[in-house]
């Protein structure tokens, strides 16, 4: 091998050796303990689960497709429930 192939492969492998290090270093230095103004002050909580509030009033009344009931007209005011078959209208309070 030549003298510059050996320079260039020895320098090449010098830059990888160096970038493994500093990049295992770096994530390691990285904590939720670190007293440093770049980690947030919020990092040590959880964020509890946002459960949506359910509607009260569906706007929908009894319709059948095919033998089929179901609530799917658009009705408004109602609320709709079917249950072995049978709908059931209820006003929206």
């Amino acid at each position: 091998m030549t003298i510059r192939f050996k320079l260039v492969l020895g320098l090449a492998a010098m830059i990888i050796a160096l970038a493994l290090v500093g990049g295992t270093a770096g994530h390691q230095a990285m904590s939720a303990s670190t007293h440093s103004p770049y980690v947030s002050a919020l990092s040590n909580f959880a964020v509890a689960t946002a459960e949506a509030r359910p509607h009260r009033c569906q706007n929908r009344s009894c319709g059948s497709l095919q033998g089929i009931t179901t609530c799917t007209e658009e009705a408004l005011g109602t609320n709709c429930a079917v249950s072995n078959g049978v709908c059931t209208l209820t006003a929206c309070r």
